[in-house]
Formats: structure tokens, C-alpha cells, sequence
């Protein structure tokens, strides 16, 4: 970051990004690996500095980054500007319209290819600020730029507007297409400066009135994190449910269970994820807003929602390929390519491609994938964007089965049961495969209003004949395992729809501006084949396994068909009241309904739901930021669940009261949230306090929980080349109402008091060591109840050290390879092969899961 004056005494700051690092991949062999790399030339000279012949900006060479912006019309020029630099242009779409850039290549400051792009226009920069830039007209008219020489790239400095008039107030521009299609670049830093998913707008994260947290794609590359729930790791008040070898996601929020309706993919549910373990292949960064979401996101769990956001095509090209070995026989290669598809660079396209073989570290489980996600975007003119998008994942492989309290949590008198120790059957199968199909159409309808509508169809799958096998109880032998078994007969499938339209508006009334939105959701989820068989399997002997062949399952069939309609509109208002203090207002209105048919009978329910959110943000300086907020949410009751007289139960419905201070300073060098929150669930149903009826599976709507406490979020640059994601949360979880007394004031399942994670990686920036780097983090939790029933049995507390070394390289031009860079990398999970138990099974006192041992995975990436 270099500070610099405009002769007219303006000052400005201008920003220097770094050059964009795309991860990449090749085959590795760990530690031998990096050897290697660090033998590749050097592809830069030492840092020089340079003065542009104004004198006005001064500029390490090294912050010069690569330009290749070929001539093209103005806007889609600006476009490829954006993204490769990674600045924000606000301007008019009116003043591009027919004007032509004679683009910009080479090695250059970004400020120097701006100026350059905009040579023989008639737009000419009048604010900057870090990394943000507003563009206006020149008074002289436009020259085409085929009409004039363009001057040389170092002779090319920012031109100053004419000095302000005094007392003039300043006008924000309104946004052009360019930074909505513009992706954030969240390769090249582990802060970010907005999310969308909490308001549904572009509102920086320190003026948002709840707690949200982003892990952009830097921190998932750079500790390899394969699965979602790795990635959510590095959060507060996340804990992990099941065994992460499993081939579905199952985690805690803020001390309530995730539904399916707690994931969503670009802002659309996504229901099938949570089933099918999501994949980071093809994801660009991973939003969580915590606390109910019902006013942005409809029903769902309280203790918030999970947004998955994927990569879009990109204006240049740009190609990478990278390939994982690991331990466990891992193999795994990626693949990303993306780019303009004509002249023009109106059409774009992006593919990803991850393929991967693995086993386990449990016997004879296996973890294979395959995985493609094509899109196509096209700029049909400087207002409308449309982008269709497609993604197919298919998973093969065995679940790791739970095991019993007796040589886990609890002592055994044959020791530990082995952590490989596998209680299914060797030909158990899971085979599933979900496909997704969609497309985000985006418009502006003038300098204030903008429209948007997108829409997904998914498709989910699991083939005929699967079976699973699993442990039932432990005999008083302490290890001889009863178990049983569930066949699926018939091809399990599912299918959802999701629409939601939105309409943005930016006014001022009373002196006050707004940020209006208004929305309408329609939604469908349907379950239309799904059977199932049970039956008993022999049992297993879990110090000396042998076995034995299972018996035919000719239990009886278990039908399951479900059918959810919703529609839902929303409003939301942002106020500016005065420049440090914001108001956020929001109501939807929710309508669902819902069938279900078992092989028992069909029942049928509707609810209606209104859900509001009120939040104040008050920000006495401008990095730091103060917000309190008041959210409440809802999930329908299955129309399965009735009370003694039958009649249906009304909706879940919680509440949440959530303080908070945020800080966040400029260039991505830091975001942090402090948050206290207050969250409570009511209406839920208990067993009838009859014991006849509760036997006969009736239940009461007389059941509350309440969670709430502290937790600590940061990401930050603390140097350059030294990043930190760290987290800290304590949550106080339990029962506040129940028919069962002996339950009240029980902490709830899975949930620890105290949780803390820390990530850290540093990369020399100079010397013989530059391009090497170091990594490594600890994720420590506090002991946690296994489930609110019977007698209490607490898992342990644990603590895991992870490492990783990094070599990144930049590559000369014409390199044998024919690559720009070479990124090598080492990570290490549970590094000091730490035995722990990682959570219980559903809320189970009597099944757990151990964490994964000793895990390596070499990584070997190339750039082009």
C-alpha cells in the first residue's frame, strides 16, 4: 500500500494488490516433493522501486502484477479489469455504452493499467480509495481509441479531477454490471469484506446487524479441507456430529442440529447436501449466517444456515490442474478451467472436475467420488447478466459405523476398541448421485433498481440393493456386538425445486437512504420412491471380527414418501439514518404444506409463519462497528407427529437476541466479530405424559431449550504473507421445559462448553527461502454429554494439531512446462496422532465415533 498526493491536493490512497495466486495440482509425494520444487529458477529479479514521471505514485515493482486485457468494448474490458486485479469499479452503465478499450498487457501497477484501459475515452477516475475506484466523464469529448496512439504503459498516470467546491456534497455512483459480475477474489486472502447471504445484498459484514462468518477459498486450499464440515471447522460454534469419513454432513450450530433445511447453494436450498456430503471441488468461499434465518430463508434449523457459494466463469482465461496423494491410498485430482468463449468476451465459461479414490482408515471403507460442475455465463448487454450452471457428484463407498460406549468413552475389559475397527459387512454398499441443474438471471432496470431471478432443479439418487449394516447393542461380555441390518430394494429417489425472485432498490426518503428488497420464494421437495427392509444381522466379535455371511433380509417393507410445497414473499429494509448509524427491518410471510404417506396411512398438514428480523448497527469510527438484533425463525412439525386426540401440532418457533462488536480494517487485513447471543426453541413435542399414550407414540407441544453465550470470530493479515483464522466460542446449551422433570437444566447432546480453533500460515516474502511457507492449527473442545437421555456419559475433551509446508513458485515465460506457477504443499491432520472420540451418533449414549488418526496428503498444483 503506497500513499500518494493528486497535484490539486487531494489525498488518496491507492492499493497495490498482489498478484492473483489460482491453486493448482500435479501428482506429490510429500516432503520429497517440496525438495523439488525449491530447485525451479527464481522467475523475478529482486524488488525495484519505480516513480511514474508525475511523480505522484510511487510503487514497488513487486506489487506490479499481470495484465493481458485484450482490446475490446469499454465495459467488458473494465470487467476483466476487476477481476484480475481485484478492485472495485463504480461508474454509470450509460457512460461505457460504445466506447472501446485498447486494453492493457504486461506487468503493471493496477492503477497504470487503469489508466492505460481507459486511454481515449472519456471517463477518467475522480475518487480512489484501497482497491475501490468511481469513474466519471471527462468534459473534453471521447476519441475512439483506434484514433490515437496509446502512451506507454509508465507514462500513463491517474488523472486528477478538478478541485470540489466547497460545501459539495459527495455522490456514490451507482454500480455497474461490472461489480456484479465480478468475483470476489477469495484466493488470495483469508478476509473478506461482504456476504451476500445475510441481507440478500452486497452489505459489508461489519454493517450487518448478526453474526456471519466467511471461509473464502484461500483458507479451504490451504488446509486442504475435502468435505464442507472440515471447512466449518474453523468457525465458532460449529460442532462435528458423526465420523468425517461418513458419506453425509451432520454438525451443530449454536447447539441445535442442522436440518436439511440449514443448507443452501447460491442463496437456493439445497437439501440433498446434508445427505451427500458437499464436496469443496468447485467452492469458492462458504457463508454462515448464525441465528434463525427465517426472514431471508424461510423455515429451518435455529441455530442458522449454511451457504455454499461456487465458482462462476471468469473474463480471461485461466487454467489449473492439481493432484493429492495421501495416506489411506488417497488419490485425488482437480481440475479448473475457465475463460471467454468469443472475441467479445460476453460469453464465458467455467468447467470443474474432481475425481477421487480413497480407502479409509476403518476397515474396508472406501471414500470414491466423481464430480463435474460446468457454467456458462453471458453479458447480453451492460444491464442483463445470465448464467446457467450444472453440477453432477456421485459417491461410492461404505459408512464407518458407530462404536459401542465400552472401549471408547467408557473402559472395556479388553482395552480399546481399534480405531480401524469396521462393524458393517464387507459387502455393504453406498452408491449415490446427485444432479443439479439452474441459472441466476441478474438485470438492472436503471441506476436504482435492480432485478434478479434464480432457479434450481436437483435430482438425487441411491441405487437399488443397497444394504447397511450396523451395530445394535453390546453383550455383557463387552464384546460381542448385536447387530442389524436395513436393504433398500428399490432405487431411493428425490427431487426439489427452488425459485426465488428479488427486487433491489437504492432511494432516499426523508433525507434517509434506503436499501430496499423485496423477494417471493416457491419451493417444492419431494421424496417419491423410497423403501427400505430391517431385519437382524449376526453378530460381530469386535477384538477378533470374523465375518460371516449375512442372512437374507426379508424384513418387512418401510415406505417413506414425502411432498413439500412452500411459497413465501419478503421484505427487508436498510436505513442509513446518519452516516454511523443503520436500521435493518424485515417480515416474510411463510406458506407450507405438507403430505406424507408411510405404510401406515397418509396425513397432510399446512402452517403459516411470520418471521421478523429488527437489527441497529452503529459505527463511531469507520473500522469498528457496534449492532444488536432481535430474529425469530420456524420449522414445521411433521403432520406424522399427533397428540393423544389427534389433532396436528403447531410450528417450532425461535427467538434470538444477539449484541455484538465488529472490526474490520481496510485491504482485507482484518475482520473480526465479537457476539453474545441469546437463542431459544419452543413449541417442541415430548412423549405424552400418559405412559399408554406415549407408548402408542403420542406426544405434547410442551418441550423448550434455550442456548446461549459468546463467540469469538477473526480472520486476519497479520503481516504480508502471514494469515490467521481463529475462533473461540462458549455455549451453554440445555432443556428449559419438559414433561420428563429429570431432564430440565440437562445440557443438550454433542454440545461443549468451550470450543477453540486456530489456523496459521506464513510465507517468506524475501531470501533464498521466498516461496516457501509454514502452517499449522489446533482445534481444541471442551468435554461434551452424549445425549439428553439415560444416564449421563461424557465424551472427553480433545485437542488436534494439524501442520503444512508450502512452496509456491512463479514460472518463467516459455517454461518447459508451459505453466505460470507451481504451488506444492504438505498438510498434516492430527499430526501428534492424537486418539480421540469425535461425537456421538444422533444424540446416542451408547455409539460413538472416533476423529480421523495420523492423516497426510501431498498436493502438487499447476497454473497456466
Amino acid at each position: 500500500m503506497h500513499e500518494f498526493r493528486i497535484t490539486n491536493g487531494w489525498e488518496r490512497i491507492v492499493n497495490q494488490t498482489r498478484s492473483r495466486r489460482q491453486y493448482t495440482k500435479l501428482m506429490t509425494a510429500g516432503t520429497a516433493v517440496l525438495l523439488l520444487c525449491a530447485a525451479a529458477p527464481p522467475a523475478h529479479a529482486q524488488p525495484q522501486e519505480r516513480v511514474s514521471p508525475s511523480g505522484a505514485v510511487r510503487i514497488a515493482q513487486a506489487d506490479a502484477m499481470v495484465f493481458d486485457i485484450a482490446p475490446q468494448p469499454l465495459r467488458s474490458a473494465l470487467t476483466a479489469f476487476a477481476e484480475q486485479s481485484g478492485w472495485q469499479l463504480f461508474y454509470s452503465a450509460q457512460m461505457a455504452e460504445g466506447l472501446e478499450s485498447p486494453g492493457v498487457s504486461g506487468v503493471l501497477a493496477p492503477d497504470a493499467a487503469l489508466a492505460q484501459i481507459l486511454t481515449g475515452t472519456r471517463l477518467t477516475v475522480a475518487v480512489t480509495a484501497p482497491r475501490t475506484v468511481t469513474l466519471v466523464e471527462a468534459a473534453a469529448p471521447p476519441v475512439r481509441s483506434h484514433e490515437s496512439p496509446q502512451p506507454s504503459v509508465s507514462d500513463a498516470p491517474i488523472q486528477a479531477p478538478p478541485p470540489p467546491v466547497a460545501k459539495q456534497k459527495v455522490i456514490k455512483l451507482p454500480e455497474t454490471v461490472v461489480k456484479e459480475t465480478r468475483l470476489r477474489d477469495d484466493t488470495t486472502s483469508y478476509v473478506a469484506e461482504e456476504a451476500n447471504t445475510a441481507t440478500r445484498t452486497d452489505t459489508p459484514i461489519k454493517n450487518v446487524p448478526q453474526s456471519i462468518q466467511v471461509v473464502t477459498r484461500k483458507v479451504i486450499e490451504e488446509q486442504r479441507a475435502l468435505r464442507l464440515e472440515d471447512v466449518l471447522g474453523n468457525i465458532s460454534g460449529f460442532n462435528m456430529g458423526s465420523s468425517g469419513q461418513n458419506l453425509w454432513d451432520t454438525f451443530m450450530i449454536r447447539g441445535f442440529l442442522a436440518n436439511e433445511s440449514s443448507y443452501f447453494r447460491n442463496g437456493l436450498l439445497d437439501q440433498a447436501a446434508r445427505y451427500y456430503a458437499s464436496d469443496t471441488y468447485n467452492v469458492r468461499r462458504v457463508e454462515v449466517l448464525k441465528g434463525p434465518a427465517s426472514v431471508l430463508y424461510g423455515q429451518g434449523d435455529p441455530g442458522g444456515i449454511v451457504n455454499i457459494v461456487t465458482n462462476r466463469p471468469l473474463p480471461h482465461a485461466a487454467y489449473s490442474t492439481t493432484t493429492t496423494l495421501g495416506n489411506f491410498n488417497l488419490y485425488r485430482s482437480e481440475l479448473d478451467a475457465t475463460g471467454p468463449l468469443n472475441a467479445g468476451k460476453t460469453l464465458l465459461y467455467r468447467l470443474n472436475v474432481a475425481g477421487q479414490r480413497a480407502d479409509s482408515y476403518v476397515d474396508f471403507v472406501n471414500r470414491d467420488l466423481a464430480a463435474v460442475a460446468p457454467s456458462l455465463t453471458w453479458l447480453m448487454d451492460s444491464r442483463t447478466t445470465l448464467t446457467i450452471e450444472g453440477d453432477y457428484l456421485r459417491r461410492w463407498g461404505k459408512d464407518p459405523n458407530d462404536l459401542p460406549a465400552q472401549g471408547t468413552v467408557l473402559g472395556n475389559v479388553h482395552g480399546h476398541i481399534p480405531r480401524n475397527r469396521f462393524t458393517g459387512q464387507p459387502n455393504d454398499s453406498f452408491r449415490a448421485q446427485v444432479y443439479r441443474i439452474g441459472y441466476d438471471l441478474t438485470h438492472q432496470l436503471n441506476d436504482h433498481w435492480s432485478f434478479r431471478n434464480t432457479y434450481r432443479q436437483s435430482i438425487a439418487t441411491e441405487d437399488q440393493n443397497r444394504q447397511v449394516t450396523f451395530g445394535l447393542a453390546l453383550d455383557a461380555d463387552q464384546r460381542t456386538l448385536n447387530r442389524g441390518q436395513v436393504f433398500q430394494p428399490l432405487m431411493g429417489r428425490f427431487h426439489a425445486h427452488s425459485m426465488v425472485t428479488n427486487l433491489v432498490g437504492h432511494v432516499r426518503a426523508l433525507d434517509m437512504d434506503h436499501t430496499l428488497l423485496t423477494g417471493v420464494e416457491l419451493r417444492q421437495d419431494k421424496t417419491d420412491q423410497y423403501m427400505v427392509r430391517f431385519n437382524s444381522a449376526p453378530p460381530l466379535d469386535l477384538f477378533a471380527p470374523v465375518y460371516p455371511s449375512a442372512s437374507p433380509n426379508t424384513g418387512a417393507d418401510t415406505i417413506f414418501l414425502r411432498d413439500v410445497k412452500a411459497a413465501a414473499f419478503y421484505l427487508q429494509d436498510q436505513i442509513t439514518i446518519v452516516p454511523s448509524l443503520t436500521f435493518v427491518g424485515g417480515l416474510r410471510f411463510d406458506f407450507v404444506h405438507q403430505s406424507v404417506q408411510t405404510d401406515q396411512g397418509s396425513t397432510a398438514s399446512d402452517d403459516q409463519a411470520v418471521s421478523p428480523r429488527l437489527g441497529l448497527v452503529y459505527s463511531p469510527i469507520e473500522p469498528l462497528s457496534f449492532y444488536t438484533s432481535w430474529t425469530k425463525g420456524f420449522t414445521p412439525n411433521s403432520p406424522n407427529s399427533r397428540n393423544g386426540n389427534g389433532a396436528l401440532f403447531k410450528p417450532e418457533r425461535s427467538t434470538q437476541y444477539e449484541i455484538g462488536v465488529k472490526a474490520a480494517l481496510p485491504d482485507n487485513r482484518l475482520s473480526a466479530t465479537l457476539a453474545w447471543f441469546h437463542l431459544t426453541r419452543d413449541n417442541l413435542t415430548t412423549p405424552d405424559p400418559t405412559l399408554a399414550l406415549a407408548n402408542l407414540g403420542f406426544q405434547v407441544q410442551t418441550g423448550a431449550q434455550r442456548s446461549q453465550g459468546i463467540e469469538l470470530d477473526v480472520t486476519a493479515q497479520v503481516t504480508p504473507g502471514w494469515n490467521v483464522i481463529a475462533s473461540y466460542a462458549y455455549t451453554d446449551a440445555e432443556v428449559t421445559q419438559d414433561n420428563n422433570l429429570a431432564l430440565l437444566h440437562r445440557r443438550l447432546a454433542n454440545v461443549p462448553y468451550n470450543r477453540f480453533t486456530l489456523w496459521s500460515t506464513y510465507y517468506m516474502q524475501e531470501g533464498i527461502l521466498k516461496g516457501f511457507g509454514v502452517g499449522g492449527g489446533v482445534y481444541a473442545s471442551s468435554s461434551r454429554t452424549a445425549s439428553l437421555f439415560g444416564e449421563p456419559v461424557d465424551m472427553p475433551a480433545y485437542a488436534r494439531a494439524d501442520a503444512a509446508l508450502y512452496y509456491t513458485r512463479a514460472l518463467e515465460p516459455g517454461s518447459w512446462i508451459g505453466a505460470k506457477s507451481l504451488r506444492c504443499s504438505l498438510n498434516i491432520q492430527n499430526l501428534l496422532d492424537h486418539r480421540y472420540v469425535r461425537g456421538s451418533s444422533f444424540g446416542s449414549a451408547s455409539a460413538f465415533f472416533y476423529g480421523e488418526p495420523l492423516t497426510v496428503m501431498g498436493t502438487v498444483g499447476l497454473a497456466f
